[in-house]
Parts: C-alpha cells; structure tokens; sequence
C-alpha cells in the first residue's frame, strides 16, 4: 500500500476506495478530558497522541481516509504526533485530511496549505469566507496539496448565509450556489455538504443537485453521519459511486458499548456500501 509522491488528492481517493471497498472516513478530533465531554471524550489520564495512534492503526483496514481536526491539536508537541499519524495511515493505504478550515487572505492560505504539505496530509479544508477560492485552487496545486472547501454545512445557523444573495455579473445567486460555481471553474479537489436529513437540518436533494451541476470531477466530503443523524444515501444517486468521502467522527472514535474501533469500522464501511452500490449509477 501506500502512493505515487506525483500522485494528485482524488487519485489517492480512488486507489484507497478500490483497495478498502470503503469511503469511510476516520474523523480524528478527541476531545481531552479538560475539555468536559464525558463519554464522548477522553478518559483522565489518556495520552492523547498515543491513543490517536492506536485508534488509526486499528481503523485503517477498513477506512480510506483519516481526517484530524487541527483545533484538537494545538498543544505541544501535536505537530510531531500529526506528521507520524499520516506515516502510518499512508503505510496502511489512507489518505490524510488536514481540518484546519482555512479562512484568511491569499499568504496566510498558503502557509496553512504550505505546512498541510510538511506534515504530510494529502488536503486541506477550506472556508471560503474571503471568497479567495481562485487563490487557494491555485495554492492547491504549487504544493500538490488537495483543497476542500466548504459549501452546505448542516448547522441550523447555515441555512440563512446558504440562501444569501450574491450578484454575480448581473445574476442574483444563493450564496452556496455561488460557492459551488467557483470551485467548479477553478477545479477546487471536493466540496463539503453535510448529510442531509429532512427532520433533523435544512439541507435537501435539490439543494445537492443545484451543487452538482457546476461540479466536475470534484470530490464531495459529507460530515454529519453518526452521531449527527445525517442520511447519506442520496448523495450517491447524485455524485457516483465512489466521489463521497464520508466522515465519522465521535461514534467511531468512541463507539457504543459493545463495539470496538475495529467492529464499529466494519459496520460503518458495510452500511454505507450496501447505500452506494444501491444507488443509481452516475458519472
């Protein structure tokens, strides 16, 4: 296992997806016991690095992808545990996702998408607040590091800055539709849409078909299933078989009672195949 250093972002998604028959992704963002998460946190006394090593190693057979969020990693020393992290998931056939959601001016970007390529992830999430998205598609490919960036979100908050109004060249536009426009011109890797569930947040079907008719060959990557409740089925009827990258965060990192990592990643990787392989085949 492992990949070709010339290799882009979706191509390492492809050969992972193929050797692992899985698009689940490993959310890593644990929480330290400080924090006051309870179960869905760290238990006193856990080296956080150490369990993270663990927890990738047992995951890795049965996941494609390993995606860290940055803001559970800022003590000392976390860097270090980062960049050994993506030696192992590489080892085992994993594409790493750095989760640090860029947001700021075009040099700031690239030292995040810079220092994305020297801890050895393989993307970079992006927040387009700046709606500097030709820049950073740009950035992207000086350090062959894949950008994704965010385009639905599934918290209530988003569902009024998704339906904002932007002019664009006379055509007034939804604000996530607008998103989806420029990624898909400026070949921006993946888009993030959260897995939509029509009791439980704002995001619906014809909102991800408005998204896919500007996108190409992009990737999607859906938050949101597991613990948030998200449905994902529909998202392969609308984006192919093996485009969505799907993450699973807490539910994974700390399964019910009964599960272990290894036996929660089997359950996730079989359930979200028989809903892939069940959907309508497209491009």
């Amino acid at each position: 296992m492992g990949f070709q250093k010339d290799m882009d972002f979706a191509d390492k998604w492809y050969q992972a997806v193929l050797e692992k028959d899985s698009v689940v992704c490993a959310g890593l963002d644990p929480a330290e016991f400080g924090m006051g998460r309870g179960g869905k946190g760290l238990p006193e006394g856990v080296d956080k690095g150490q369990w993270a090593l663990e927890y990738v190693e047992a995951v890795a057979p049965y996941c494609a992808a390993v995606k860290p969020n940055i803001q559970y990693w800022k003590d000392i020393g976390d860097m270090e545990t980062l960049t050994e992290i993506s030696r192992i998931a590489h080892k085992a056939g994993m594409v790493v996702i750095d989760d640090s959601k860029l947001s700021d001016i075009g040099s700031t970007n690239e030292a995040g998408v810079y220092y994305t390529d020297k801890h050895l992830a393989d993307a970079v999430t992006y927040a387009p607040f700046a709606m500097n998205i030709e820049e950073v598609a740009e950035q992207g490919k000086k350090w062959n590091v894949g950008v994704i960036a965010l385009c639905i979100m599934s918290n209530p908050e988003y569902k009024v800055m998704k339906n904002a109004i932007v002019n664009h060249e006379g055509k007034d536009m939804r604000m996530f539709e607008y998103i989806a426009m420029q990624c898909g011109e400026h070949d921006i890797s993946s888009v993030v849409i959260g897995a939509p569930n029509k009791d439980k947040n704002h995001i619906t079907e014809e909102e991800i078909g408005i998204v896919r008719q500007y996108l190409d060959n992009q990737l999607v990557l859906m938050p949101g299933v597991g613990e948030q409740g998200g449905q994902a089925g529909i998202i392969w009827d609308i984006f192919g078989v093996n485009k969505v990258i799907v993450n699973e965060g807490r539910s994974l990192m700390f399964p019910a009672k009964g599960y272990t990592w290894e036996t929660k990643a089997i359950e996730s990787r079989d359930y979200l195949n028989n809903l892939r392989y069940g959907a309508r085949q497209v491009a």
